[in-house]
């Protein structure tokens, strides 16, 4: 079996020092191996860059000139010399492909400048855990090599946009400029809510908006609908003065396919979604098999952010429901007024998670209802000690034990929960941390469902939302 380090703790935006708090990783754990994605889908398509030599290169210079060579796609004609243009950036693209993404932005930034004279500021849209995420700027000394970069949270100031579905509001910093060219990462993050609809659409429902209209994406129009918000105010007249193009990641849960650009973000959207849904497709109903599994946290994302070879939590976490076929409702029952008469057509927790484990997790991001009646454990030390008193989570320590160590902790919950299978969050790119014994279930089943993607499901995928095979 293949033994992987957990990749390293960072220190996060508001000072907190993990590397220093967390006494052991997961990775270090007897029976705790490396199951290599390729393993379980030989078809995933080979990265153009690796984080992790083991997948393929990590020298930066192949995504360095496909940046530049997807950048003369770009027509840029509407900037003016001596205008101002902002590069929105965000967190989730440093945490997947860090140096990459890094490229991505320094090579845009100088193309944009060196064809138009304009100046061009690199802005960081954060997100919810804002104070939890790691310090990408100086972890990768952004102000150096893109500076002065600017961090811009949810709360700060708003402007109002009209759009054709009513008023929203956005992050005024990010928009503060004569123009602006929106950067994204192709992964299946929160695809339970955008469905695989808009998905390079979504940040401007999200990401690049206020708490409020954020919220309303969440709660005012849910799951199925919320893309409508995204849509609407990328649409507005406000938005669309100011928008030049989008440049993004193609990525795979190793690392970087390619890099893609265009003006129209329809065209762009199009042409990258077939290939996320051929990508992680596979591998999501491959998690949905697992009928019992322990969860352990032990990386940098906020609970549903949290990656696990290069699959956030929320994959796992509604498993049970196919939330990529559009046949299916997949509302969350939780936000519904009464129960669902048919459970089956609704997101909710996974039944096969029968406990999980905490060594550490940044707070952030609302995760005590989910954890109310699943059996779980902090590790005891600072790092519990920050998520007890995140205020996103304030009874937490009412539905949560301790246990002294990482080893106690994982034999509790793998007493009360009767299973040894384990899967670990740690953010290891290309490969889950795995129990042995979980390795050898996946590795049973992944012929299977990968065939039955390719020929079945996949095919009714793409045709339902008119997408070429």
């Amino acid at each position: 079996m293949l033994t992987l380090p957990a990749p390293p703790l960072h220190t996060t935006w508001k000072g907190s020092d993990p590397a220093a708090a967390v006494a052991m990783r997961a990775a270090e754990l007897p029976g705790i191996v490396a199951l290599p994605v390729r393993d379980l889908d030989p078809g995933i398509r080979p990265p153009l860059w690796a984080l992790d030599e083991a997948w393929g290169q990590t020298d930066v210079e192949a995504v360095r000139e496909r940046t530049r060579a997807r950048l003369r796609r770009l027509d840029l004609s509407r900037i003016g010399a001596g205008e101002t243009v902002n590069l929105l950036a965000n967190p989730h693209g440093f945490a997947l492909c860090g140096p990459a993404y890094v490229v991505l932005l320094e090579e845009t930034q100088k193309y944009v400048t060196d064809r138009t004279g304009a100046r061009v500021r690199v802005r960081i849209a954060e997100s919810m855990g804002h104070i939890e995420n790691p310090d990408w700027v100086k972890i990768y000394d952004l102000d150096a090599r893109l500076g002065p970069v600017k961090e811009v949270p949810q709360i700060d100031r708003g402007i109002e946009v009209e759009t054709r579905i009513g008023k929203f509001w956005l992050s005024r910093p990010l928009f503060a400029a004569d123009h602006f060219i929106h950067t994204h990462v192709t992964e299946m993050r929160e695809g339970y809510l955008h469905r695989m609809l808009d998905r390079l659409h979504k940040p401007f429902g999200m990401g690049y908006t206020r708490i409020e209209t954020r919220s309303a994406y969440h709660f005012g129009y849910g799951p199925r609908t919320g893309q409508i918000v995204s849509r609407a105010v990328f649409e507005s007249d406000f938005v669309q003065s100011k928008y030049v193009g989008t440049i993004v990641l193609d990525t795979s849960p190793e690392g970087v396919v390619d890099v893609d650009a265009d003006n129209d973000l329809d065209v762009l959207n199009r042409r990258v979604s077939a290939n996320i849904l051929r990508t992680y497709g596979p591998l999501m109903r491959l998690l949905g098999e697992i009928d019992e599994m322990v969860v352990l946290f032990d990386g940098p994302g906020c609970f549903v952010y949290a990656y696990a070879a290069g699959m956030p939590f929320d994959n796992l976490l509604y498993a049970a429901v196919d939330f990529l076929d559009l046949d299916n409702l997949a509302l969350l029952s939780a936000f519904t007024s009464k129960l669902p008469t048919n459970p089956g057509l609704f997101l909710s927790v996974n039944p096969g998670i029968k406990g999980i484990v905490v060594n550490y997790m940044p707070g952030g991001v609302p995760f005590t209802s989910t954890v109310r009646n699943i059996l779980t454990v902090l590790v005891d030390g600072p790092a519990a000690g920050w998520l007890i008193n995140d205020p996103s989570n304030a009874e937490l320590a009412d539905v949560v034990e301790v246990a002294p160590a990482l080893p106690e902790a994982l034999a509790r919950v793998q007493a009360e929960a009767g299973t040894d299978q384990v899967i670990v969050y740690d953010s290891l790119p290309g490969a889950f941390h795995v129990s042995e014994s979980l390795a050898g279930f996946l590795r049973d089943r992944a012929p299977a469902v990968v065939a039955d993607v390719e020929s079945r499901l996949l095919p009714k995928w793409l045709e339902q939302r008119d997408l070429h095979a």
